[in-house]
């Protein structure tokens, strides 16, 4: 093991084989930002979605003190939700389960699906029903939609501006609803909850290392020691200097060596700035460790500066601006005859 100071580490011949095997073992690997498919798959919302959209619906009809489904009592009416301005239309699972679970006897056809790119005046929604269900719930309707199709707008604004992929936060208003409006905009959702991924941040590296450990000597002997079954999807260690990211490539360069194993860490440079970043993909390429890595870069990005960061040669950028930053989608709910 090398130790702060020393030159980078320098691999036998037989070591360089087994490094090889190793980083092909890595390539295969999927983006760990990308955890998606953790919420929605090819067969629609995963069962750990659906209950969670469950519980932010009661919650917001609880608000409105209702607390069980909305019984027909009254003569039936049609309304429609439709945009008063543009974006990407996003929230329909968890409106839908709204509508079929609150609302019994309505009937309702989506006229866009998750995802599209609707235009101002757009029809999204029809929705037949007694006049009471329809008003008790349109309010909900609209602020789940208007919410999570103004983050996947903001989102899609975003990517379109950026080169470099970019993935949300754990700063989410809406949790895991928050995250999949963000990918549906074309963005990367990150880690899913705390236990769906090992995050060592500044206070988890604070809490696990030895008393006097501090800097670069921290970072290392915290990697060297994390116990593979705790790693869950993967690794993500918080760096804040040039050292403490080399420290951490070359941690993980001689644990892959050591171990056999095949997980990229994830380095995420905390309020580096796009030129320190790239300063220190650099120097992490130069010492042949950046196979071993993908370097994450967060804090104090905004979309006026994302043109800074298109040479900062990060592997993707991650900003709570995506969800928390993001204004709603302007939609309206009209009844019939208005």
């Amino acid at each position: 093991m090398t130790t702060e100071g020393e030159e980078a580490i320098q691999p036998s011949e037989q070591d360089e084989n087994i490094l090889a095997e190793t980083v092909e073992k890595m390539e295969k690997l999927v983006l760990p930002h990308d955890r998606l498919h953790y919420l929605i798959n090819e067969n629609g919302p995963t069962e750990w979605f659906t209950q969670s959209a469950r519980r932010w619906v009661a919650s917001m009809m609880a608000d409105e003190s209702i607390h069980e489904p909305i019984v027909e009592r009254n003569k039936r009416t049609k309304a429609e939700i439709r945009t008063k301005e543009a974006g990407t239309l996003a929230g329909l699972y968890v409106a839908d389960i709204l509508l079929r679970e609150w609302m019994p006897g309505a009937r309702f056809t989506w006229t866009s699906t998750e995802g599209s790119s609707i235009e101002s005046g757009a029809c999204v929604l029809t929705i037949e029903g007694c006049r009471h269900q329809i008003l008790a719930c349109e309010r909900i309707i609209l602020n789940i939609l208007g919410r999570l199709s103004g983050i996947a707008t903001n989102t899609a604004k975003w990517v379109s501006n950026s080169r470099i992929p970019l993935a949300a936060t754990r700063k989410t208003a809406w949790g895991a609803l928050d995250k999949a409006a963000v990918a549906v905009g074309g963005g990367l959702t990150h880690r899913i909850h705390r236990a769906d991924a090992l995050m060592l941040k500044e206070n988890d590296l604070a809490s696990t290392a030895e008393e006097g450990d501090e800097g670069a000597i921290r970072v290392r002997k915290v990697l060297n020691d994390i116990p593979t079954e705790s790693i869950g999807a993967f690794v993500t260690v918080e760096v804040r200097s040039l050292d403490e990211a080399l420290a951490a490539a070359e941690a993980w360069a001689e644990r892959m060596l050591d171990r056999e194993e095949g997980v990229r860490l994830n380095i995420l440079l905390d309020n580096m700035g796009s030129e320190l970043s790239r300063d220190a993909v650099l120097d992490i390429e130069t010492r042949g460790l950046r196979q071993y890595v993908t370097i994450e870069a967060s804090g104090n990005i905004t979309f006026d500066n994302l043109e800074a960061w298109r040479t900062s040669m990060v592997d993707v950028i991650s900003t709570s601006a995506l969800h928390r930053a993001a204004p709603p989608l302007d939609l309206s709910c009209i009844f019939e005859g208005v």
